[in-house]
């Protein structure tokens, strides 16, 4: 199989190293900076270019467009014209342009498109899925969710001013890059009403929002609260989740998923992998799969356009 990855920062070269991991051997980089194509030929092995041509792209079977937010949409479009399959990582794009003409080339040339989602892939959220779907903790009416790290710290190598979350040309900002709408609406169902706020706290020198919370009720009527931010000088990553049978809370700090029932009894499990990428090799196995026609995506385009639009509303009325 032939695999381009579009983009060769931090989350490109991850997804770089995977597919070389899984057995992937022709691997090509695209990226318009010279220092990154000579770091993809050297580790990974494969062919970087400056930009994607028709002769870069020939025989391709998978793209994965790890490029800064703002080129997503584009260069999945020009990819779907030539019947390349798509791993996009999130978000979709930063406005609602071209999203439903990109979505009806997909279905017309039937094109695997999966959105990246790599959490779904770590075993604390597939229990809390489980646990959700078998009604373990009765009706679920509520949670609160939490995630936020220090900018700097995402890319120490790097300066962070630079970097595509903190510019507004590239579609950066904590609304866009944040998962969690996204799995909150896989745990829980589809998010019928949003609102919220998102600051510019000037803590740091960014062009972009650094902190955004918001207001959620689910269509099964249960609600939520969640705060995303660039701020939290430790890493944070925390769901409570609570019903009429018992609570379920994981938190990343002390990688546990622990589940109190109404009859006092505690579940505690471990959910900690040796490694955190183990998580994205998984979800680009199930990619590589889906490609074969094995499995359907985990996080398909039309999802990812619902959250999209949750995104873009939180970021507009904010």
């Amino acid at each position: 199989m032939k695999v381009i990855v579009l983009g060769l920062g931090s989350i490109g070269m991850r997804h770089a190293r995977n597919l070389k991991f899984l057995g992937i051997h022709e691997i090509l980089g695209v990226d318009p900076s010279v220092e990154r194509q000579e770091r993809f030929s050297s580790e990974i092995g494969g062919g970087a270019y400056s930009e994607l041509t028709s002769e870069v792209s020939h025989g391709a079977q998978l793209v994965v467009i790890a490029s800064p937010n703002r080129f997503h949409i584009e260069q999945a479009q020009g990819c779907v014209e030539l019947g390349i399959h798509l791993f996009i990582e999130k978000p979709l794009g930063i406005s609602n342009d071209n999203i439903d003409h990109l979505i009806k080339m997909v279905r017309e040339k039937e094109i695997y498109a999966h959105i990246g989602s790599n959490w779904k892939f770590h075993p604390a959220f597939i229990r809390m899925k489980e646990l959700l779907d078998q009604n373990v903790i009765g009706t679920v009416v509520g949670a609160q969710v939490l995630a936020g790290q220090w900018l700097p710290d995402w890319h120490p190598w790097e300066d962070y001013r630079l970097g595509y979350s903190a510019r507004a040309d590239l579609g950066g900002g904590i609304v866009l890059d944040m998962h969690e709408l996204d799995y909150m609406s896989w745990l829980f169902g589809d998010i019928t009403s949003l609102s919220g706020f998102i600051n510019h706290s000037g803590c740091l020198e960014i062009e972009t929002e650094d902190v955004a919370c918001a207001c959620l009720r689910f269509e099964s009527g249960m609600l939520a609260t969640l705060q995303v931010d660039y701020i939290q000088r430790s890493y944070q990553r925390r769901y409570h989740i609570y019903g009429s049978d018992g609570t379920i809370i994981w938190d990343i700090r002390n990688n546990q998923l622990s589940v109190y029932t109404a009859a006092d009894q505690e579940e505690t499990i471990e959910n900690v992998f040796e490694d955190i990428n183990e998580m994205y090799i998984r979800q680009m196995q199930h990619v590589l799969d889906g490609v074969h026609g094995d499995v359907p995506p985990v996080t398909p385009i039309e999802h990812a356009r619902k959250i999209l639009k949750l995104q873009l509303r939180l970021k507009e009325n904010g």
